[in-house]
């Protein structure tokens, strides 16, 4: 077995732009005004989660671990593409409270598996606590309901707003939506699940001269794209918060940094001329 050196060194610029990105956020989120307002707080927590993502890629990347990084990647790209339909409904702040009721009947769900699986195990439940959960499953989510299982059991929609990712990036205003969810979920999702395709490679490789360099090269090429995409949905997710502030300023030079480090065209051609970067 041979071991190289983790990338740190050969993509330190790339890390340095991932934490710029992370601290001027959290910044960001320090001096917002009247966080304890509902809908100020809805948007500090979604940057919060996603800053939290991105600091998450970096450290995975920091040590190697591109494909553990591009299931976080996609995490990033579901909150995207969930705020960008948010932010193109006609009452932001209704979306908001819709998307809020969902994430507590998630949390309801959550515990009654967990008092199921425990009862399996023989433990003991709170029987406060299933009756409380249960009443509240019966009487405040019907609007979250869809038809019944043929036994007559509770169907869940599983969206806040009935579409899934797919749909979601479909109806984007950012035509590439689509084609980034193709990448993500179809291309990457081995990595992402850990899949046969994402072993097969590493299983054959051979063992002539050079294959490390040439794997270290691969991992690297890979690792730069999940920092491109990390960054960029990022930074459409932070401009689709209203209520944090953002510097338009600052995101095209950041834009324009990351198009240089990763050495190709300007990133990405939409959405991200002067107009709506400034818009």
């Amino acid at each position: 077995m041979q071991r190289a050196a983790s990338p740190k060194g050969r993509l330190g610029p790339f890390f340095k732009l991932l934490g710029e990105v992370v601290a001027s956020a959290e910044q960001a989120v320090q001096s917002t005004s009247n966080p304890a307002d509902q809908l100020v707080r809805f948007d500090i927590e979604i940057l919060i989660r996603g800053a939290n993502s991105v600091k998450a890629v970096r450290t995975l990347l920091e040590q190697g671990h591109w494909e553990p990084a591009v299931g976080v990647t996609r995490q990033l790209f579901e909150l995207l593409v969930n705020m960008e339909h948010l932010g193109a409904m006609e009452d932001r702040g209704e979306g908001a409270l819709l998307f809020g009721r969902f994430g507590l009947l998630q949390m309801l769900l959550a515990q009654q598996r967990k008092v199921a699986y425990e009862q399996e195990k023989g433990h003991p439940s709170d029987t406060q606590l299933v009756a409380l959960v249960d009443h509240h499953l019966a009487n405040d989510f019907s609007d979250f309901q869809g038809a019944p299982r043929a036994d007559g059991s509770v169907r869940w929609v599983s969206s806040w707003c009935r579409k899934d990712t797919a749909q979601l990036a479909g109806l984007s205003s950012d035509p590439m939506r689509a084609h980034q969810y193709n990448l993500l979920f179809r291309v990457w999702s081995e990595q992402a699940h850990a899949a046969p395709g994402a072993l097969i490679a590493n299983m054959f490789r051979g063992s002539e001269e050079g294959w490390v360099d040439k794997a270290v090269t691969e991992n690297d090429r890979s690792s730069v794209e999940a920092v491109v995409f990390t960054v960029m949905f990022f930074l459409r997710l932070w401009l689709e918060l209203p209520n944090v502030p953002v510097s338009p300023e600052r995101v095209a030079k950041w834009l324009v940094e990351l198009s240089a480090l990763h050495g190709g065209p300007e990133l990405p051609p939409r959405p991200w001329t002067a107009e709506e970067v400034s818009a």
